[in-house]
């Protein structure tokens, strides 16, 4: 009789990254991050978010949609702060090299942000884990007409029970969900592997 495979006990810290924008300049107002592991609970999860001060205003619309304000953003931090402190915590806690991220670019966009202020962050590989991709193609596979399931983060956590928590485009709280989707994401698949190699073994 073949034994039930055991679940796998993840300790590896990832760190889950977001954006927010002004427009129409398309310059960086606000960082979150979310860091954690998927053997911890959402509580233990490390959290933060950093006001980056900018010479413009934010736009209505922005504010409408994020609330971040100019007041914000004027006793925000700069970018060589951001990279230290965001620094720090990626070597404490010792995260995957690729940052965690729903849908491309914000990495990238982050880097050269850093690049163009002569700010040295040695820290995040050239590739990002993109879970609203994962998403797509899990939709896709549901979906025998091809047809993928439409809708953000919040309505992507809802087809895997998990109910969005806080206000969404505040970088720090998109981060935190994002980071509660991958683990949702990962565990499924490792179940589906676990039980493949169950199969193989019968």
């Amino acid at each position: 009789m073949t034994a039930t495979p055991q679940p796998l006990i993840d300790t590896q810290r990832y760190v889950a990254l977001d954006l927010e924008y002004n427009q129409p300049s398309g310059t960086i107002i606000q960082v979150g991050v979310a860091i954690g592991s998927a053997a911890q609970i959402q509580q233990e999860y490390v959290v933060r978010c950093w006001n980056l001060k900018v010479d413009e205003p934010i736009s209505e619309f922005i504010t409408q949609l994020t609330g971040i304000t100019d007041e914000d953003c004027q006793a925000g931090v700069s970018l060589a702060q951001c990279a230290a402190e965001l620094g720090e915590l990626l070597n404490e806690h010792a995260v995957f090299v690729n940052p965690v991220t729903w849908g491309g670019g914000d990495s990238t966009d982050l880097l050269e942000a850093f690049a163009r202020a002569q700010v040295v962050f040695p820290h995040f590989g050239r590739r990002w884990i993109d879970v609203k991709t994962w998403a797509t193609l899990l939709s896709l596979a549901r979906t025998p007409t091809g047809k993928v399931q439409q809708g953000g983060l919040s309505k992507a956590m809802a087809r895997y029970k998990l109910q969005f928590v806080g206000k969404a485009h505040r970088a720090d709280v998109d981060a935190f969900n994002t980071l509660r989707l991958f683990f949702a994401i990962l565990a499924r698949q490792r179940t589906l592997e676990a039980c493949a190699a169950q199969m193989k073994g019968l």
